[in-house]
């Protein structure tokens, strides 16, 4: 029986092709990721509790349009669990919405501790610029020590809001003018 020169060549080939094909497969499965979607947080519950426990009042976004979000909600009093899972500094609330560009804005305000909580949200910021008034208060610009984030801070007495986001400070003074007041209940 005659050997055929080429056997060798398509047998290696062969042998290849059985082994790499599988492989390929399960690393096409196993390496995409699944795009995440934001799951929207009902904000009746938090903002219910908040305002009848806090003695001021807190900040929503209201008339944010199509594709906004409520993404984020938390509230505690002085001493309770916070979201760090420790203890509050004070009456503190946080809501966070994002975008329809999928940018993060978040809003926090607490009574108590307010420089810890400007250098926290702002990411060691600095103050930049001019005031601004917006919303009926007066807000204080931070950048990031990066460039990446910025915040606008105002202080009314011990209440301390830090409205921040990963964008500009044109989009981020166009969400802070949407958000309303919220009054305590008691």
């Amino acid at each position: 029986m005659a050997r055929n020169p080429n056997a060798r060549s398509r047998d290696m080939i062969i042998s290849l092709a059985v082994i790499a094909i599988p492989i390929i497969l399960i690393m096409a499965l196993f390496t995409r990721t699944p795009e995440e979607k934001a799951e929207p947080v009902d904000l009746g519950p938090f903002l219910g509790r908040a305002v009848a426990e806090s003695s001021y009042p807190v900040l929503t976004a209201d008339g944010l349009g199509e594709g906004w979000l409520p993404v984020r909600a938390a509230w505690a009093k002085k001493g309770q669990r916070w979201i760090t899972a420790e203890p509050a500094l004070g009456n503190s609330w946080q809501v966070g919405y994002l975008s329809p560009d999928q940018i993060y804005y978040g809003v926090l305000q607490r009574d108590a501790a307010g420089e810890e909580l400007i250098r926290s949200n702002t990411r060691e910021g600095k103050e930049i610029g001019e005031p601004v008034s917006l919303a009926g208060r007066e807000w204080v610009r931070y950048e990031s020590k990066d460039g990446r984030t910025v915040s606008l801070v105002n202080a009314q007495g011990d209440v301390t809001t830090v409205v921040s986001a990963d964008t500009d400070f044109t989009q981020l003074e166009a969400f802070t003018s949407t958000l309303v007041e919220n009054p305590p209940a008691g």
